[in-house]
């Protein structure tokens, strides 16, 4: 039965899937081995730079409200296969709530990726510079997620809202111009988390 996860991290992103849950803690179940020491500048490279173990706080916000703060625990790691490397999300919550994914490349030149969640669901991603964004819909809601090393800190952020619009303007002509309808959707949640390397 799917399940939309609102509140936990990953709960909007990860909308439709059952995450395995578990009361241990998320150091425990995360990779222990010590990650290389990378070079704290601006530069990076994907997602070779990005391998490691991070950590940080999750704040979930509606608005000016923030809703609730959760443990993260985000674990790259490269695969036994060339171009692909695993993903290992750990949200600390009312339950434990670990999410592994895959991530494999598609064209490293034009910066496109795919996210293989391992239940069917294979979501596109592309990078931008230093940033990887994947922007899709879920039974209604518009999820636009993204991922950026940056200052040797992984920033992570989520914006969700509903797909129809909250409002339509323009369509007319003013002053002589034709002025196209423009559609604006509502923006209901956004998860945003800076994660930091796991020394």
């Amino acid at each position: 039965m799917y399940r939309l996860y609102v509140f936990f991290a990953f709960g909007v992103l990860l909308a439709a899937c059952k995450p395995k849950v578990t009361s241990e803690n998320p150091q425990q179940t995360a990779s222990s081995q010590p990650s290389a020491t990378k070079s704290e500048t601006t530069e990076s490279k994907f997602p070779d730079d990005w391998i490691g173990t991070w950590i940080g706080e999750l704040g979930i916000y509606r608005g000016t409200k923030k809703l609730q703060s959760v443990p993260m625990e985000m674990v790259i790691e490269a695969a036994d296969t060339i171009g692909r490397y695993t993903r290992t999300t750990t949200n600390l919550g009312k339950d434990t709530i670990v999410k592994p994914s895959e991530h494999q490349t598609l064209n490293e030149e034009s910066g496109q990726y795919l996210i293989d969640e391992k239940n069917t669901i294979k979501i596109e991603t592309y990078l931008f510079d230093k940033k990887l964004v994947s922007w899709y819909d879920v039974q209604g809601t518009m999820i636009l997620a993204s991922h950026e090393l940056r200052n040797g800190q992984l920033l992570f952020e989520i914006i969700a809202g509903q797909s129809k619009e909250v409002s339509t303007t323009g369509g007319t002509t003013f002053e002589g111009e034709e002025i196209p309808p423009v559609r604006t959707f509502p923006i209901t949640t956004t998860q945003q988390a800076t994660l930091s390397r796991k020394k």
